[in-house]
């Protein structure tokens, strides 16, 4: 293995949810960056963070996102820096869409906290 490949080894991990898809594509360098799928008719856990921050990058229209309370109709190519400690959550309606997520701060699955899950999953510790 070649020391200078700045993904020390990392390979891409996909991790499969109920509402689609998230590719962890960079862990614990300076971001960590997943590529996520959203399906029809599916959402995410409204969630939040204790440690990283989290930019949303939307590869796609036909995207809802929620911020403390807030929907907002993303459009592709928008972006939000969600900062630590702000419920969000996010889904698709009418058809799939795509985002980039990059994590700034130490990625851990323990980081995230569960506080409404369509899935039953309220209050359980994320899975890879």
């Amino acid at each position: 293995m070649n020391d200078s490949n700045p993904r020390k080894g990392q390979k891409t991990i996909k991790s499969e949810r109920p509402w689609g898809d998230i590719y962890m594509v960079v862990r614990n360098q300076r971001c960590s960056v997943d590529l996520t799928h959203i399906r029809p008719g599916h959402r995410a856990s409204l969630h939040s963070h204790n440690i990283r921050y989290e930019l949303f990058h939307f590869m796609d229209d036909n995207a809802y996102l929620e911020l403390d309370g807030k929907i907002i109709r993303p459009k592709a190519h928008d972006e939000f820096l969600i900062e630590p400690g702000t419920k969000h959550r996010f889904w698709a309606v009418e058809s799939d869409f795509r985002m980039l997520v990059v994590c700034f701060g130490e990625w851990s699955a323990g980081d995230q906290i569960r506080h409404e899950d369509d899935y039953g999953r309220k209050g359980q510790g994320l899975e890879i």
